[in-house]
């Protein structure tokens, strides 16, 4: 089964411009039967980005709604095998793009998630464009790992509600 490796841009931005908490419910119900059956994960530190949201004094209800969903699908940490290759994605990022600019992509856990993504031969779902540098799509074609938008990991998980 492959494994389609969720990035906080992309639950953020279907809630905001596709499939509103609120409107949209059974697409909500449908992504979390996918969380419970394995099929999209994110690392832990992915999912500690988003639930920041929700102890706000105006709580996100994204990340409320992400909150309220932990268990195993966001309980991935780094392995042996992706602290090498974050190793590798950290050297690629300050050679390429001075300290300073690789401090910010690195400070975060976009490179965490597209490491133990490759290592597991999974796939990165993300709504990040390749505008600005470094970026996940650009990071993940430097180091030949899968990555889509949202609304394709849709399509090839077979989105359906009934």
């Amino acid at each position: 089964m492959t494994r389609y490796w969720i990035d906080a841009s992309s639950v953020i931005w279907a809630n905001r411009e596709l499939f509103r908490l609120e409107d949209s419910p059974k697409y909500w119900a449908w992504l979390e039967s996918k969380m419970t059956d394995g099929s999209v994960v994110t690392h832990k530190a992915v999912y500690d980005e988003i639930v920041k949201g929700a102890d706000a004094e105006r709580p996100d209800p994204i990340a409320v709604w992400v909150k309220n969903r932990k268990g195993a699908w966001c309980s991935y940490g780094c392995t042996d095998d992706s602290k090498i290759l974050l190793g590798k994605i950290s050297t690629y990022c300050w050679d390429k793009y001075g300290f300073e600019v690789a401090k910010n992509f690195l400070s975060d856990g976009d490179p965490l998630l597209i490491a133990r993504a490759a290592v597991e031969n999974g796939v990165v779902v993300t709504q990040e464009s390749e505008h600005k540098a470094p970026r996940i799509p650009g990071i993940c074609d430097y180091f030949k790992v899968q990555h889509m938008p949202l609304n394709k990991m849709n399509i090839k998980l077979q989105m359906k509600w009934e």
